[in-house]
């Protein structure tokens, strides 16, 4: 794959979309070892790896940080084990704290909590009591998200039956609320919806997703953004096969990663897909950016009806760039219904 894109500079690694610190050190030793090999990377690249409280070692960790890890995203959720339980996770609120010192212990000087609110029976007590003890356990970054259940999981089947009881939409909002308030007067500064950091923080990796720049997604089920060649498109996306054993027979022969599917985005979907990101941040969408990507300006494409955002007090310019104000960034869903045709 890297012999596609010779030219490439690495900017940031994000190992993910599971949990990598089960994976054995030396297996992922192994897998690191081969990303040196073939890609280059530039001098100050972010390099991330997400991992469970209950799973992170000293070994996993010495092994890693001799690979140039420098950032952690732990999936902690909740400071109390009942909601712990309740959601099935396998770590407790202590086992996190220790997490949180075997990273410091081992130098980890960027560490990001992820921690979520609408859980079954959680209090708003509850949320913001989370929240205080990340910011207690010194994290420079946390993620704040709203549960969202998936069909066929325990939970799932289990809130569908009566069995378990989400909290209404009134006490969410109200938890989404007032955790905002409270992370920025901890500190924190809201750099998109659900993600705060600390002064200089912010995870470079993910906003590089809401910018628009080019990923590759390399392993079973991972996706890419990509330039292509192909007449009429602006760029293309690609996810390989989600069937592990398929996955690795093709690569055992030799094979290029089978693919499930590519979609070749067309410039009208691309410039829908950049404001749809960038409307995710609280700077918003770049003018010059804009029209340097697409050709064509943002108040061509959208300005009747980013006019009418900022009448509704859902938008607002600022320094030549397009944003929501906090209001918009609530309801960004209805904000993007009226953004879907462009202009004539």
């Amino acid at each position: 794959m890297a012999r596609k894109y010779p030219q490439a500079r690495v900017s940031t690694v994000f190992l993910g979309g599971g949990t990598p610190t089960i994976v054995p050190p030396g297996t992922m030793a192994g897998v690191l070892d081969a990303l040196e090999k073939a890609f280059v990377f530039l001098p100050d690249a972010e390099f991330t790896a997400e991992g469970n409280p209950g799973t992170l070692t000293d070994e996993w960790l010495e092994m890693a940080m001799g690979y140039g890890l420098n950032r952690l995203s732990l999936g902690v959720q909740a400071a109390q084990d009942w909601l712990l339980q309740g959601i099935g996770r396998i770590h407790t609120a202590g086992q996190a704290e220790q997490a949180v010192r075997l990273a410091r212990k081992h130098g980890v000087r960027n560490l990001n909590l992820d921690a979520m609110f609408g859980l079954p029976g959680q209090r708003e007590a509850d949320y913001l009591d989370t929240l205080a003890a990340f910011r207690d356990w010194d994290a420079e970054h946390i993620s704040a998200y709203s549960l969202i259940l998936e069909e066929e999981t325990p939970l799932y089947r289990l809130v569908n039956a009566g069995h378990v009881e989400l909290p209404d939409e009134d006490a969410v909002a109200a938890m989404y609320e007032h955790g905002i308030d409270y992370l920025e007067r901890s500190g924190y500064q809201r750099y998109e919806i659900s993600n705060f950091a600390r002064p200089g923080f912010a995870c470079r990796h993910n906003t590089g997703y809401w910018q628009g720049e080019w990923y590759l997604g390399l392993g079973v089920a991972a996706h890419s953004m990509l330039p292509t060649d192909a007449l009429g498109a602006a760029w293309m996306r690609k996810g390989n096969a989600g069937n592990v054993q398929a996955y690795i027979s093709a690569l055992t022969c030799g094979q290029e990663a089978p693919v499930d599917g590519v979609d070749y985005i067309v410039p009208a979907e691309a410039r829908f897909e950049t404001m749809m990101l960038g409307l995710r941040t609280t700077l918003g969408v770049s003018e010059q950016q804009f029209e340097k990507r697409h050709g064509r300006s943002l108040r061509q494409c959208y300005g009747e009806r980013l006019d009418g955002l900022v009448k509704d007090g859902l938008g607002q310019w600022k320094e030549g760039r397009f944003a929501l104000t906090p209001r918009g960034l609530e309801v960004q869903n209805d904000v993007l219904l009226r953004l879907m045709e462009e202009q004539e």
